[in-house]
């Protein structure tokens, strides 16, 4: 994939706009210093491009009763027709916010999260379950220190000096 080289201006937008997904137009030029016009377009350039993925709301998982949260790394059976029933299964899940498939000693990796331990002790022996599972690997997240998946794409937004 190769990358995309941005302009100082696409890189004044997306920097505001992760701040604050919810600026006006007319807010982003008057940051940027450009146009409303400007930026609009610039926003939906960048949005075709598929730069900008879509504006979300960050919701706060505690308030909403999701406070329970664990990762999970799995070693699948290597046929087919079993591992594409556990990732429909995963995919369709409402505890599973990410799904990723590895290289390595494991094969997938599971962000979950739960209102509490006894939802998460249900959902694992549901994984468990699959003849397409051969081991599992929990880890309970007790504190989270950082939480900022933006940061390492930042590096791209700063000013060659």
């Amino acid at each position: 994939m190769m990358e995309t080289k941005l302009k100082k201006k696409d890189k004044c937008i997306l920097n505001a706009l992760l701040e604050n997904g919810r600026l006006s137009y007319s807010e982003l030029s008057r940051r940027c210093g450009i146009s409303r016009q400007v930026a609009f377009e610039r926003v939906k350039k960048l949005s075709e491009e598929g730069i900008a993925k879509g504006f979300a709301v960050c919701l706060d998982r505690d308030k909403l009763g999701f406070s329970f949260q664990a990762y999970v790394l799995l070693i699948a059976k290597p046929e087919e027709k079993l591992r594409s029933e556990l990732a429909d299964f995963l995919r369709n899940s409402k505890n599973v916010s990410k799904i990723q498939l590895l290289f390595g000693r494991f094969d997938f990796f599971l962000e979950l999260l739960f209102r509490d331990k006894e939802e998460m002790t249900v959902f694992l022996r549901a994984i468990q379950s699959f003849n397409a599972v051969e081991r599992t690997e929990t880890f309970i997240v007790y504190q989270t220190i950082k939480d900022k998946p933006e940061d390492p794409l930042l590096e791209c937004f700063r000013e060659e000096e």
